[in-house]
């Protein structure tokens, strides 16, 4: 599994790598040959996505204020990403059995934990290129493919997006051919079996706080 939420868990660092890879769409350099696109495609509308990241990251003086950097990153990162269909695909049937209150906090922790978790991870994997190879389309739905590499690694990375209002938005990524999604559907149908919606709300603020706590650590020099 991609993350796990029991206590006192370590996080694997090729699960770490892998998740990382997810939002590598906003924060890598672009490789080959760019595609041309309107502005309304789904492909085009990464692309302009990674080059607002891409400023944001190269900017000496974010640099130097990283709290406000990321703020920025996230703020890119919740326009592009869905995380309200994305949390209502990952709970699953368990979705339409909790209440509108515990959806909503639900929603919130979830893409928390994902920003929290793995952005702060940017400065560590600058060195990969991410390459968009193509789109297909199907009315408001859009499959976009891409690779990225680093050094001798590759690794196949395909979004699903979803159009609303003219905006497309990713709501799964697919790498290597494996759900993030579904992996999380089937982490979560566990716990809520065992300890119902409480305890996963319960499991997902603990590791929230957990990393806040090493977020607040002092940067090692």
């Amino acid at each position: 599994m991609i993350l796990r939420l029991k206590k006192n868990d370590g996080l694997n660092k090729t699960k770490s790598f892998i998740f990382f890879a997810v939002l590598c769409a906003v924060v890598m350099p672009w490789g080959g040959k760019a595609l041309a696109l309107k502005a309304d495609e789904p492909l085009s509308q990464m692309e302009d996505t990674v080059n607002k990241a891409l400023a944001l990251l190269r900017d000496p003086v974010l640099k130097k204020q990283q709290t406000l950097r990321q703020q920025k990153l996230y703020k890119l990162i919740d326009y592009r990403f869905n995380f309200q269909l994305m949390g209502r695909l990952a709970l699953g049937p368990a979705w339409k059995t909790v209440d509108a209150g515990e959806r909503a906090v639900f929603v919130r922790l979830f893409a928390d934990l994902l920003k929290n978790t793995y952005v702060r991870r940017v400065d560590s994997y600058t060195d990969g290129r991410m390459t968009f190879i193509k789109q297909l389309k199907r009315n408001n739905l859009a499959l976009v493919y891409s690779k990225y590499e680093n050094n001798n690694d590759t690794m196949s990375i395909n979004y699903k997006m979803i159009n609303r209002n003219d905006i497309w938005r990713v709501y799964d990524v697919v790498i290597e051919g494996v759900s993030i999604v579904k992996q999380y559907r089937r982490q979560f149908a566990q716990i809520l079996l065992n300890e119902q919606m409480s305890g996963l709300i319960k499991r997902l603020k603990a590791k929230l706080k957990t990393l806040k706590k090493v977020e607040d650590q002092p940067a090692k020099s």
